[in-house]
């Protein structure tokens, strides 16, 4: 996998059905300005909001317009508060032209250790992708804890990164196998934050700042200097509001037409 990865929207018709031809847009142009990895339906793709079957349209589709995509890496956002619905996406996505599973943990639930690491176990069992576990307790009220990590990587060779939205210092006392990223999760402080165990950024900012992004993700893997000032007006102003809607509405406005958010999302 990448260090850097953009969580790309799924873009949708006023009708709120998906308008799948757009996911071409939209990765056309952030390609054509340096981003080389992307996250599809993630949180940032309205995720759950869409049904198991819309997900696997999506991964239809990907797998059937696959020459627009060969030059790129593509990780698909598996959750579910389901463990057979998560098996569902995990099989279709296995002889696909997606990379990487960035698998998230059942929402709302709240399962124990225990019962995360099954899951995860019984995930695994579908698939010989590169995956990388996303740990988001801010919203599904799950925080997976550092030792089942270390349990998880131990047991599972092609677990190879980490999503971390949590306790950004816990990882620190973790050992982890050559080539594993530490995912940041979005944006906020994540240039502050590398130095604590990062190595990887997952955007959503670098959908509208793709170019700085890069950069500032580069810099930080290079040199460790960075103009932290200059990239947190750039967070700021996508994260001022709703940053969903205000990635649609940037690319609305580059006449990609990413449509509108599923309601609540809306803008009022």
């Amino acid at each position: 996998m990448k260090a850097l990865n953009v969580a790309i929207p799924t873009p949708f018709h006023e009708d709120e059905t998906i308008n799948f031809p757009v996911f071409i847009d939209i990765i056309k142009h952030l390609k054509q300005n340096g981003i080389e990895s992307f996250l599809v339906s993630g949180s940032t793709g309205e995720q759950h909001s869409l049904s198991i079957d819309e997900r696997l349209q999506i991964i239809d589709y990907f797998q059937s317009h696959q020459a627009e995509f060969h030059d790129v890496e593509l990780i698909f956002g598996v959750a579910a508060t389901r463990t057979k619905d998560a098996i569902r996406l995990v099989q279709a996505l296995e002889n696909t032209i997606f990379d990487a599973i960035m698998l998230g943990f059942p929402p709302y639930i709240r399962p124990t250790q225990e019962q995360a690491i099954h899951y995860v176990d019984t995930l695994m069992q579908y698939s010989t992708k590169e995956v990388a576990l996303y740990n988001n307790p801010g919203r599904t009220g799950f925080d997976l804890a550092a030792d089942s990590v270390q349990t998880l990587i131990q047991k599972h060779p092609n677990i190879l990164g980490l999503k971390e939205s949590g306790d950004i210092h816990r990882h620190q006392i973790n050992s982890f196998p050559e080539g594993f990223i530490m995912f940041h999760a979005a944006d906020m402080n994540f240039a502050t934050n590398f130095p604590h165990g990062f190595n990887g950024l997952s955007s959503i900012v670098a959908n509208v700042y793709p170019q700085e992004i890069k950069q500032a993700v580069d810099e930080l893997l290079n040199s460790g200097q960075v103009d932290h000032d200059s990239i947190n007006q750039l967070i700021n102003e996508v994260n001022e509001k709703q940053a969903v809607i205000f990635v649609k509405n940037h690319f609305n406005q580059l006449s990609i037409h990413a449509g509108i958010c599923r309601a609540p999302i809306t803008n009022i």
